[in-house]
């Protein structure tokens, strides 16, 4: 009697749960919910791979922001240059101009001849004084103001150079701008001519700038509005001076200036002149 009621109890064993005799498989039951679980471990990982990937953007353009939030960029800056006018000692004329504008000069090379008119007060007359004109500093011509043959008065111009010591970039600012600007902050100079960022620093804020020192025009009402504006001027620094000085003045560039630089110094509305 008791061995008929074991064999029920085999027989009443759903089949599908026995393991399969003789393969050492599990029994198929459980491979089915071993299987059903499978997408849902699948769906798991990829949200989590996601939820990363959206982490890690969103802290990039976090980090990418705040890089953004430490630079002001002035959009509107003006290559500049002081006019150095060379001329002559006395009267005369002027035989020979050996450069021509935008010619790069050493410090002493040659630019013009000048034949010095003849003393009216000497008694005894001498041969007609040639007098050779040199670039007193190193600087680019920007203008021939007497050509060959041309008669120039002692102390006229006879050809003007810019002082490549005396270049800088001055930019118009926003009260707001200038608030967030100090003295020694440290500037990157980007536009035309240039292939990579040449390296500045803020100088000073002038309360007025005037007209191109390198330009006769006269300026209208409207130009002397915008030159009543703060101006940002910025110098380049010491190893980007050769490649500003290929550059022409009056062509316009971007500045993007380093907030985070010149921590604790003289904020540049204090040193407007």
């Amino acid at each position: 009697m008791t061995s008929v009621v074991e064999h029920d109890r085999i027989e009443e064993i759903p089949q599908e749960t026995q393991a399969s005799p003789g393969t050492g498989q599990p029994p198929a039951g459980t491979r089915r919910t071993a299987r059903s679980r499978i997408p849902a471990v699948r769906t798991f990982l990829v949200t989590a791979l996601l939820l990363g990937a959206a982490g890690a953007g969103g802290t990039y353009v976090v980090n990418h922001r705040l890089a953004e939030s430490a630079f002001v960029t002035l959009d509107d800056a003006v290559l500049t240059a002081d006019a150095l006018p060379v001329g002559s000692t006395g009267s005369g004329v002027v035989t020979d101009v050996l450069v021509t504008a935008q010619t790069r000069v050493a410090a002493g090379q040659e630019l013009a001849r000048v034949r010095l008119a003849a003393d009216p007060a000497l008694t005894t007359p001498r041969q007609p004084e040639i007098e050779v004109l040199r670039a007193p500093v190193p600087g680019t011509v920007s203008k021939i103001d007497v050509a060959t043959g041309g008669v120039a008065g002692a102390g006229e111009p006879i050809v003007t150079l810019y002082d490549h010591a005396k270049l800088g970039f001055h930019a118009k600012a926003t009260e707001e701008q200038l608030n967030e600007l100090r003295l020694g902050m440290s500037a990157e100079i980007t536009g035309p001519g240039i292939d990579r960022p040449v390296p500045a620093t803020v100088d000073h804020v002038e309360a007025r700038v005037g007209p191109d020192p390198l330009s006769d025009a006269p300026l209208t009402e409207d130009q002397k509005a915008e030159h009543e504006q703060l101006t940002v001027v910025l110098v380049p620094r010491t190893e980007a001076v050769d490649t500003v000085s290929a550059l022409v003045p009056g062509l316009r560039f971007s500045a993007d200036i380093d907030t985070n630089s010149a921590v604790g110094r003289t904020p540049a509305v204090n040193g407007a002149g």
